[in-house]
């Protein structure tokens, strides 16, 4: 079935009567809850009689359209709520700064086997497909960071993706000064610092061609960390704290102090390369091997100085 039906002239008095009480009498308490959920006024938008056009006979929709229509938006309420349980905050800001509009609209679409959300012209929509109307309703906004992470977005804002940048949050932000701490304890220098240039490693991986893993952006932070670990590994198997010349040998190397971590197209061999450029330490993997053998990253440190 087609995602293009036009709406029905008129719908019958039994299913006008369910979309007064099943729904629209619940309309306004709904959308109250979800200014108490995001600080926003948001508001909900739908066609009963383009809904209706989809409905099966003697289905959920036909029989009960107004309740259906509620059971969508009641379900984006529930998944509303575990998001922000997820993202806080930075989920919160982001879903009212990508939804211009802070409009939520019920639409046919072919985009998902039965349901799900995505952004469209500042609107977020709740979307079912044509030939799925009522079924698996709770899952319609279930992945609310994938939805926010393919729209479009406002000027000026980062060119990584709202998935990415939540996993550099929670993932990397988190728990970097921790090991950096470690790492300054260990070589008894305040000033060394970790460089992850997350835009530039975006741009490669979301460039990087069919062969790169499809979940980077789930985790760009956490492997981020893990690169950066493995030089606090390497440290460590190598004494480094207990031995002054190794620290020198290391200072006069890296005279900038920065442990930096980067994207190359090629590598002569292997999964990952430790390299010293610009006065830098440099750890070096391709798209296609990022999160390959990351713990075994800095493991030449020693024989590079």
């Amino acid at each position: 079935m087609s995602a293009d039906k036009a709406p029905v002239e008129k719908l019958p008095l039994a299913t006008r009567k369910n979309v007064r009480d099943g729904w629209e009498a619940k309309k306004a308490a709904l959308e109250a809850t979800i200014l108490g959920h995001l600080g926003v006024a948001w508001t909900f938008e739908v066609n009963p009689n383009l809904i209706y056009a989809y409905a099966e006979k003697d289905g959920y929709a036909f029989n009960s359209l107004g309740d259906c229509i509620n059971a969508y938006f009641e379900s984006f309420e529930w998944s509303l709520k575990s998001f922000i349980g997820n993202h806080g905050e930075t989920g919160k800001n982001e879903l009212n700064s990508v939804c211009t509009a802070h409009i939520i609209t019920l639409l046919p679409s072919t985009k998902f086997s039965y349901c799900g959300s995505e952004v469209v012209d500042g609107k977020l929509c709740l979307v079912f497909h044509p030939n799925c109307l009522g079924t698996n309703i709770d899952h319609v906004a279930q992945d609310l960071s994938t939805a926010l992470s393919t729209a479009p977005q406002p000027a000026g804002a980062s060119s990584l993706s709202y998935v990415a940048r939540h996993s550099i949050e929670t993932d990397y932000d988190t728990k970097i000064q921790e090991m950096l701490t470690k790492v300054r304890t260990v070589l008894q220098n305040d000033k060394w610092a970790f460089e992850p240039d997350f835009e530039q490693l975006g741009d490669k991986l979301k460039n990087g061609g069919k062969d790169v893993r499809d979940d980077w952006q789930t985790n760009l932070g956490s492997f981020a960390k893990s690169y950066f670990e493995s030089f606090v590994d390497a440290l460590a198997r190598d004494k480094f704290e207990e031995d002054e010349l190794l620290r020198e040998g290391l200072e006069e190397g890296v005279p900038n102090l920065v442990v930096r971590l980067r994207l190359v197209d090629k590598l002569e061999s292997g999964y990952n390369r430790l390299v010293l450029d610009g006065g830098e330490l440099v750890i070096e993997t391709t798209p296609n091997n990022w999160g390959t053998n990351i713990h075994y990253a800095c493991e030449k440190l020693v024989d590079i100085l």
